[in-house]
């Protein structure tokens, strides 16, 4: 029985590995996967995977270039830091697709028109992503992701590089981001505050699966669709997941503060709010050192979440001192205006904005009539 399971071990070895080294038949296909939305933080935008086919040679693969392990040392750390190694690996299709079915999460998938020799150089790319010394790469929201990588696959292989210049993907980084978080105002507002100005440069990637999905659909070889092909696997059952929810709003937020601006006339609330921008901005401050996400550098939200509003509440009795505090505080919302007149950034924060100025204004108004009671 030892001998038997040894011989089987032995038989399933040698299928996984000289699996990566066959031929593919004239039946092959080569399928690339776009996956919907989901309800998690990391699948907002959605998921791209490629597929290999081949009923002849029974080889029915899809290839994953969005693998992490939650369970890495200081996780979130190297995440923020941007050195968090994500891996390739590949699963059955049948196995790839239970998630999404649960998750109620849509799968398209493309047909490409390739030829034989393309079929056999792409499998043997992807088979080789796999091995120890290639298979870990340093994630990078823009230039280095699960779509990213499989566009850069395509494009190794194809006579001409994918279309980029699609409707939906001619606007900057930021506008193309934020369309997908409408309905959910949190997420956009953080998103838009932690990300730099790299994200406000135009947009020359397909960097996000529908958007790859477009692309591929709109490439032309030689005369010839890329696409031979377009077939629904599962559809997104559940409808409700892209409306948002009533609390997850700008208008729960615009309530909010307003509130806060009442709130904001008692000096102790005004303080406790100043301490909290103080924070956040040494917060953005200590990430545009510490990450190498190029994406969160030349953040000008420290202009809006400043650390200088952590002085304030602790220089109440120093007017002079206070008073210049205030004026450079004054300066550095209005240059963060400045800089962002031409990016949805300023949009999007317009209600914190808002509740900052006229904190900031009711305090230098209540420093003053402290002086003149004095």
């Amino acid at each position: 029985m030892k001998n038997i399971l040894y011989l089987f071990l032995f038989f399933w070895i040698g299928q996984v590995v000289f699996a990566n080294e066959r031929v593919l038949s004239d039946r092959a296909e080569i399928t690339v996967l776009t996956c919907g939305v989901g309800d998690e933080l990391y699948s907002l935008f959605g998921h791209t995977a490629i597929r290999v086919n081949d009923p002849m040679e029974g080889i029915d693969r899809v290839y994953n270039y969005g693998m992490f392990d939650f369970s890495t040392p200081n996780f979130y750390g190297k995440f923020v830091k941007g050195d968090l190694l994500y891996f390739a690996d590949y699963s059955t299709y049948k196995n790839f697709l239970v998630g999404y079915y649960y998750d109620n999460r849509a799968v398209y998938e493309q047909v490409l028109n390739l030829s034989q020799e393309q079929k056999q150089a792409i499998w043997e790319e992807l088979n080789n992503s796999l091995k120890e010394e290639n298979k870990y790469y340093v994630y990078k929201f823009i230039d280095q992701n699960c779509t990213t990588k499989v566009g850069d696959i395509l494009n190794h292989n194809l006579s001409k590089p994918l279309n980029t210049d699609i409707e939906g993907n001619r606007e900057e980084y930021r506008t193309i981001l934020n369309t997908y978080l409408k309905s959910r105002y949190f997420e956009l507002l953080g998103i838009n505050l932690i990300f730099g100005s790299k994200v406000d440069q135009k947009s020359s990637l397909l960097f996000l699966p529908d958007k790859l999905m477009k692309g591929i659909a709109e490439t032309t070889i030689d005369g010839k669709p890329l696409v031979k092909e377009t077939f629904t696997v599962l559809e997104d059952n559940n409808n409700a997941k892209n409306n948002g929810v009533w609390w997850n709003t700008i208008w729960l937020f615009s309530a909010i503060v307003l509130l806060l601006t009442y709130l904001n006339t008692f000096q102790m609330v005004r303080n406790a709010y100043f301490i909290l921008m103080g924070i956040l901005g040494i917060f953005f401050f200590a990430v545009g050192f510490y990450s190498l996400h190029s994406e969160l550098l030349s953040n000008n939200t420290i202009l809006l979440c400043s650390p200088l509003f952590l002085v304030l509440p602790f220089v109440r009795r120093k007017y002079i001192i206070l008073k210049i505090v205030q004026m450079l505080l004054f300066v550095s919302l209005f240059l963060y205006v400045v800089l962002n007149l031409s990016s949805e950034k300023l949009i999007v924060t317009l209600p914190l904005f808002f509740l900052t100025v006229v904190s900031l204004a009711i305090d230098m108004r209540s420093s003053r009539s402290w002086v003149m009671a004095k």
